[in-house]
């Protein structure tokens, strides 16, 4: 019962990280397309790249900066309980290794947006999509709702689903 207990807890932490530590596109920091600072779409993807590089390096007063203070999900955490949930994933975690897809992502209103990714997590470094079999990564899809406050692109809220490896990849 303990251990089933304890597996559930990992399984949550591990996605409640996942939902602000992203990257766009394929790998680390994959090109953007446009380089417009301006453009909305950009300044999501950079934030989701800083929020990546963040978790590597374990920097916990960074990542909370990503999340809104008005967070709220729909299991009822808000932004305190998703630090301290943050905090625990890096403590017992030494390598956060992800990738991660970005299948949507859409400006809503100008200060809403949203968008779609799929996110592989692995312990070792995986260098492409390909690698996701052999890692034997966990792999979701994250909807996340966006919202800009005094010019800043944070997580708002998160949903999240398990999917197939077979999703990382075009039809």
């Amino acid at each position: 019962m303990h251990r089933r207990l304890v597996t559930k807890i990992e399984l949550h932490l591990r996605l409640t990280i996942l939902a602000v530590l992203l990257s766009p596109g394929y790998g680390l920091v994959a090109g953007c397309g446009n380089s417009d600072p301006q453009d909305p779409e950009e300044q999501i993807r950079a934030v989701i790249a800083m929020a990546e590089q963040a978790a590597q390096q374990r920097d916990i007063g960074t990542l909370k900066n990503f999340v809104a203070d008005g967070y709220r999900d729909k299991r009822g955490y808000e932004k305190r309980s998703v630090v301290r949930l943050l905090q625990g994933y890096l403590l017992r975690h030494r390598n956060i290794h992800l990738l991660s897809k970005i299948t949507d992502l859409e400006i809503i209103k100008p200060a809403r947006a949203s968008t779609i990714l799929l996110v592989a997590m692995a312990g070792r470094r995986i260098e492409s999509a390909e690698q996701l079999w052999d890692l034997r990564a966990d792999v979701f899809q994250f909807d996340l709702g966006w919202i800009q406050s005094d010019g800043e692109w944070q997580v708002a809220s998160a949903t999240w689903r398990r999917v197939r490896v077979d999703d990382f990849f075009p039809d």
